[in-house]
């Protein structure tokens, strides 16, 4: 299977490794049921790094576009499919859509954590702290972040809202990023965080609710007074 090199790396990054995939299966060098190649040689063969790559395949599989076979991706759409599909990623990047981001995650991670206040074992519980150490221990980096609210989806025993979650982090990645190259995010960003395992932890459903919209009016203010720069 070859792939194209991806030319453009603008934020559409999850499009552009879509019609990528659809070259390659209209050139016949890609068919339905194929497992894609390593990330590491997706990576290089695309021209984009991993991290970027791992949103991308995240979407995709969200999408039912790929499936984990193992270590490995394979894909399981054919070409007609992924255009549709490419539909989704292109309103993700419509200009306006930023409060729609905030509103969506408002209700799906408020539903969250109170259900993880509810239903969280002592293993989800263990698994958030470590994710609390780690963004402690790693201030600058943002998968501390997206980590945390993995594991708190994981804690919620929802598989819907879990796998919605993913998806709208995998695709807020970039705002994430942006906001942790503020050197005061990290530091508010982890003590409310902490104020969101307290609730869940004490076993507080209106609390875990209060403090997720609390932590999302952090990063409605962040997307106010930091505006992604053209």
């Amino acid at each position: 299977m070859t792939l194209e090199k991806i030319q453009n790396t603008s934020p559409k990054l999850p499009e552009l490794v879509m019609q990528a995939l659809i070259s390659a299966m209209e050139r016949g060098s890609l068919q339905v049921g194929d497992e894609l190649p390593s990330e590491r040689d997706l990576s290089e063969t695309l021209g984009i790094g991993r991290g970027s790559l791992r949103e991308c395949l995240a979407v995709l599989e969200f999408l039912g576009a790929i499936e984990t076979r193992g270590n490995r991706k394979a894909l399981i759409r054919d070409a007609d499919y992924i255009r549709n599909a490419i539909y989704f990623v292109r309103v993700s990047n419509r200009e306006d859509i930023q409060e729609d981001f905030l509103e969506f995650r408002r209700i799906n991670e408020s539903a969250i954590a109170e259900l993880a206040s509810q239903r969280a074992t002592e293993e989800d519980l263990a698994s958030l702290e470590r994710c609390l150490q780690r963004m402690a221990e790693h201030p600058e980096d943002p998968m501390t972040d997206v980590n945390f609210h993995v594991a708190l989806a994981l804690a919620s025993h929802n598989a819907l809202l879990a796998s919605a979650s993913h998806l709208v982090n995998s695709m807020i990645a970039g705002i994430r990023d942006r906001f942790f190259e503020r050197p005061d995010y990290p530091q508010i960003a982890y003590e409310s965080h902490v104020l969101i395992y307290n609730a869940v932890r004490d076993r507080d459903p209106e609390r875990a609710r209060t403090e997720i919209e609390n932590h999302l009016q952090i990063v409605r203010k962040f997307s106010q007074e930091y505006p992604e720069q053209d």
